[in-house]
């Protein structure tokens, strides 16, 4: 249910984010606040950025610890004289609890919330950090159902990717993907680009890597990466208009969850904003008030089969009340309150 609260709360607040750079959210969400009359400062949550370095922290996430402490003291530094109304960190891998405990001494009036955009057990040492935190929301409904402390809030679509429904017949693709790849998920695309050219769907396929580095890492520990060439992954990020262009082209879009998340991915709830239909591995879905058989297609990712016909029957329009709990203006609205 919308949070009634009224939407003009964060109107002249003061707010400090912490966030990872990805795919550009982190300033779509910076952009509303401050549209919704908000002062905002916004910092990396991550003191290392590139894509060596990252692949390190998911082995060890203690590697960066002195690295990481010094981060955020040069940041202290420079803010520590702003009474901030709200302290707002994304994820938090890489925030240290001893930074966490400092904010509470020198913000006092600071209600300090946690976002969490990945599942738990893909952040090694979140649970101890969870007592620091006055409010603490997950994008995972499992995990919710598992830790008390959380507060159930799907994910958001910005303004970019709101959209009407579609002439269906004028699209130019059938079926489009655009994601970075990781985990199973190119063995998971090589199955339907199969049954794509069986059944002569008109396709696009954006398959996006960090760096060439995670290329050959992949290539060396992947069996399904020893034959693929270079030439079939992308090195450079899509931008939000790019993607809106190509989603907007296309009947429907596929997407690949990470096998050990349940929550729902970004490009999924930007299907909702964009009233677009959606092919999707994440069983979870089904859960959801918006889902609909008509509009969503839930595959097995060890068997892919996509029926022709879900491709022919038309798209059910959602609920507005439904449509806007998913906007970003809803979901900066719920993770403050």
């Amino acid at each position: 249910m919308i949070n009634k609260l009224n939407t003009n709360f964060v109107k002249d607040k003061k707010i400090l984010l912490f966030s990872p750079a990805f795919f550009n959210y982190e300033n779509m969400i910076v952009d509303k606040m401050r549209e919704m009359g908000a002062d905002v400062d916004m910092y990396n949550e991550r003191s290392v950025s590139n894509a060596a370095s990252r692949a390190l922290l998911k082995i060890n996430p203690n590697i960066f610890a002195l690295k990481t402490t010094k981060y955020y003291e040069k940041i202290i530094e420079t803010i520590k004289d702003k009474d901030y109304d709200y302290i707002l960190i994304v994820k938090c891998d890489m925030t240290p609890a001893s930074i966490l405990q400092s904010f509470k001494i020198i913000f006092p009036n600071a209600k300090l919330c946690l976002y969490l955009w990945d599942s738990i057990t893909n952040i090694p040492g979140i649970i101890n950090k969870f007592r620091y935190f006055d409010s603490i929301y997950s994008f995972d409904l499992n995990d919710c159902e598992k830790y008390p402390q959380l507060k159930f809030r799907p994910l958001f679509f910005d303004d970019q990717f709101r959209n009407q429904i579609a002439d269906y017949s004028a699209c130019k693709y059938d079926l489009s993907f655009l994601g970075t790849i990781h985990s199973d998920r190119y063995a998971v695309v090589r199955q339907i680009q199969t049954i794509a050219e069986e059944k002569g769907y008109s396709c696009f396929w954006f398959l996006y890597l960090q760096s060439k580095f995670i290329y050959y890492f992949y290539k060396f520990t992947k069996k399904e990466f020893k034959t693929i060439p270079k030439s079939k992954f992308s090195f450079k990020k899509m931008s939000a208009a790019e993607i809106a262009k190509i989603e907007n082209e296309s009947r429907a879009i596929l997407d690949i969850q990470h096998p050990k998340q349940t929550g729902l991915t970004i490009r999924t709830i930007e299907m909702v904003g964009m009233n677009k239909k959606l092919i999707t591995t994440n069983e979870s879905i089904k859960k959801y008030d918006f889902y609909n058989p008509n509009n969503i297609m839930v595959i097995d990712r060890e068997k892919v089969e996509i029926p022709a016909e879900f491709f022919n029957v038309p798209y059910t329009p959602i609920k507005e009340e439904i449509y806007e709990k998913y906007s970003l203006r809803q979901w900066i609205i719920d993770v403050l309150s």
